[in-house]
């Protein structure tokens, strides 16, 4: 009987990765986590996983599954379908967001950090003006790198489509 149950699941499971794209979206994004963690270790020359989940260069949720459901689109309606040209749109709009939007809110973090770092200098100064005991300010930075540059954006897609082109051909439509 546990056999046959397990060769049920073992069925069921294999079916539902050959005819569910979210089983490739699930796959793009561990390869680009995994890209994320190996290129962040090299650089901080240590094991880095606590930027699984964090936005600095890469364009790792918000570009990647875009450009990702886009190529599924593409692969299995063509070119020149309506659905394809909704994606493709989405994709752009994911894009742009990735690349300006977030590039303003750098640069507001960046003046609200001043402002802090500002204020912080300001309550030190009077703290010894009137010979008060000096406080330690514990002031909050808002995190500055939030935006991606064009090429950042370009690699991501295109590192996504890579990933993605054989694992839809292979899974859905062979």
């Amino acid at each position: 009987m546990w056999s046959y149950i397990s060769e049920s699941f073992a069925t069921y499971f294999q079916n539902w990765i050959k005819m569910n794209p979210l089983f490739i979206l699930c796959i793009v994004w561990f390869s680009i986590q995994f890209i994320k963690i190996v290129i962040d270790s090299i650089r901080k020359r240590g094991f880095a996983f606590e930027n699984i989940f964090s936005a600095w260069w890469f364009p790792s949720f918000h570009t990647w599954i875009a450009s990702s459901v886009t190529m599924m689109v593409w692969m299995e309606y063509g070119f020149n379908s309506v659905l394809f040209a909704l994606s493709c749109g989405f994709a752009l709009l994911v894009a742009y967001d990735a690349m300006n939007l977030r590039y303003e809110s750098w640069k507001q973090a960046q003046c609200i950090n001043e402002i802090s770092s500002s204020i912080a200098t300001v309550l030190t100064m009077q703290e010894k003006q009137n010979n008060m005991k000096h406080k330690k300010h514990n002031i909050y930075q808002l995190k500055e790198r939030l935006w991606h540059t064009p090429i950042e954006v370009l690699w991501w897609i295109i590192i996504s489509i890579l990933i993605t082109a054989p694992l839809y051909y292979f899974f859905i439509i062979k």
